[in-house]
């Protein structure tokens, strides 16, 4: 039989407050705190959910559920990110550091740089071309980096049967010096 919710309780809202102290505090997703609501109260997740966001706005004091970039501040973050990167920095690094290390923050930087990134190539060429003109040189952050190595790709240049071949029968022989006590 279903049962139909027409409410929260106290203990109920109680309950979800309590497990997503408990989330934050273990820094896992709050997804995993509204599955384990849902099944302590027969709701489903998205309700959950949706409670727990509901809830927030009504408080006073509550933190905003999420705050928008204001144009400077994406200006800043391009710019600081593009003169990282012109240092050898990746892009999490330079989020990391500009976050302070605090993850989630850091995770809204690199979102916001890359989602940027994609959707608005004028703005970060602008900034590369404000840069270029104040005497700094940033790496084009739509080319691949060359010093990146091809992760998932087999090399360039193929490796020759005969270094391979050389590369084996060196471990060969050191794994028979190894065996024989030849070596320490």
């Amino acid at each position: 039989m279903k049962r139909t919710h027409t409410g929260w309780s106290a203990e109920e809202d109680n309950l979800l407050l309590n497990a997503v102290e408990q989330a934050r505090r273990a820094h896992t997703p709050l997804q995993a705190a509204f599955e384990s609501v849902a099944d302590a109260t027969a709701r489903r997740p998205n309700s959950v959910r949706n409670r727990y966001y509901s809830e927030l706005r009504v408080r006073e004091n509550a933190e905003p559920l999420f705050t928008p970039f204001t144009d400077s501040e994406s200006d800043a973050l391009i710019r600081a990110v593009l003169l990282a990167r012109a240092e050898g920095q990746s892009v999490r690094a330079c989020t990391m550091a500009l976050a302070g290390g605090d993850t989630r923050r850091m995770l809204r930087y690199q979102n916001k740089y890359r989602a940027m990134l994609k959707n608005c190539p004028d703005r970060i060429n602008g900034m590369r071309s404000l840069l270029e003109k104040e005497g700094f040189q940033t790496p084009d952050p739509y080319m691949p980096d060359p010093h990146l190595p091809r992760v998932g790709r087999p090399p360039k240049v193929p490796i020759p049967a005969t270094a391979i071949r050389r590369l084996l029968d060196a471990l060969y022989d050191d794994l028979l010096a190894l065996g024989s006590g030849e070596v320490s």
